[in-house]
Parts: C-alpha cells; structure tokens; sequence
C-alpha cells in the first residue's frame, strides 16, 4: 500500500509539472497541495463517465494518467466529440467551474483506465485562506492564460467544422496537425469521424479516394501526405 501511495503520489506530482494550471509553482508549493483538501485523486476504468452532462460542476480537473474523450450527444443520440484529453497535466472542465455554471452541457469518457486530480473550485476563491492565497494567486493568472490558448484551439476547431465537404475538412485536419515531416498522426477512424461531425462510411470513402489520387497514404492512425500542393488546394 505504501508503495502504491508513493506511485499516486508521484504521477500526480509529475502531472502538476507538466500542466499550465500549476505553472510558476515552486515544489513546496505543489507538495503543499497534494496535503490538501484541494485536491483529490480519483481512479476510472475504461469507457467510464467523468461527469455527465447534467452534474453540477465542482471541481477543475487534471489528467495524470490515460486519456479520455470530452463529447456531446445530438437529439438523434450522434455523439460528436469536441476534444481528446491525453497528456498528464491537461486540464478540463475549468470554463463551467469559472462561470459558475449549473450544469454541465457536454460528457467527459474514459478511453483507457485513466485517473484525475480534481483540484476544488474553492481553492480559486477569496475563501481559501491566507495559507493559499499566493498559490491561488498564480494559478488564476495561469488559468486566464488557458482560456485564451483554448479560445484559439476552438477557434481552429470551427475552421475545419465550417468547411464545405469533407474532403476540405480531412484537408484542414491534417495541415492544422502536420509538424516537421508529412506523417500525421491521427485518431481512430470512429473518432474521427465524430470529430469532423461526418458519418464513418463517408470519412473512410473520402481517404480512400484520396489514396487513389495519391494525395495521401493510408497507415492506419497514420496518413501520410504524399501531395503536399494537391491537399493544399482544398483549404
């Protein structure tokens, strides 16, 4: 048991480094809240729902290990998923906790085992205490910096959303998460699929042709660009 608290206790600790929510914080201080009763670490298993759409939301939340899905289900039961939460450190959730919000209008899934630091809304308040008021100081300031990096990753996100078919929408994907080289890692096709808000069978037809016209070379979760002028021409 000891050795499993130590484990816990150090994937939490490595997940605070690597998140912007705690950045600045010096190591007494993220040691300072693990002992609090800010933070609680919670364990989920595969395909196991975070918070539903209508639970109250409390809590900012951290992912220290796994990775999970954030998601929204249409009247006719379609999910569409609006993000994938897979490094340590990534937060959620936090935009319902700062507007003090009743209720959540998304989902949050499991895709593997994962489990989350949930960092108490409190903790952000002027009733915290002069024990945490610097660290709370600092965490605010972070805080204001993540939502502008997520307005812009939005931003991004209805770029591809507003594109006319779905050939420009796989387009936009792929060159908005190109890096150095012409190979792109992508989500598995259902995934996909949710993601750019089209059927499977369409999104499989679409990279299929665009195989055949040799834009692109299908590696499973990888595509890789063959064309870099040709996927261009449809953005």
């Amino acid at each position: 048991m000891r050795d499993r608290n130590a484990e816990i206790r150090k994937n939490c600790t490595d997940a605070m480094r690597k998140s912007y929510l705690f950045r600045g914080l010096a190591e007494e201080e993220l040691e300072v809240l693990l002992d609090s009763d800010y933070l609680r670490f919670r364990e989920y298993g595969r395909e196991e729902r975070i918070f539903e759409e209508s639970d109250r939301p409390e809590d900012i939340m951290v992912l220290v290990t796994g990775n999970l899905l954030i998601a929204q289900d249409t009247m006719n039961g379609k999910r569409m998923i609006l993000s994938r939460i897979t490094d340590p450190g990534d937060t959620f959730g936090e935009i319902y906790v700062f507007k003090q919000l009743p209720a959540y209008d998304m989902y949050a899934e499991t895709i593997d085992p994962s489990s989350i630091l949930m960092v108490a809304a409190d903790l952000l308040s002027e009733e915290c205490g002069e024990a945490y008021a610097k660290i709370a100081e600092k965490m605010m300031r972070n805080q204001l910096a993540m939502f502008a990096a997520k307005a812009y990753m939005m931003n991004r996100r209805l770029r591809i959303l507003g594109s006319s078919s779905i050939r420009e929408k796989i387009a936009r994907l792929l060159i908005e998460r190109q890096g150095g080289d012409s190979r792109v890692r992508v989500m598995p096709r259902e995934e996909m699929a949710d993601y750019l808000n089209v059927t499977r069978p369409s999104l499989s037809r679409e990279i299929s042709a665009m195989v055949r016209e040799g834009i692109i070379r299908n590696e499973g979760q990888t595509l890789v660009i063959l064309d870099q002028e040709k996927l261009e021409e449809y953005v």
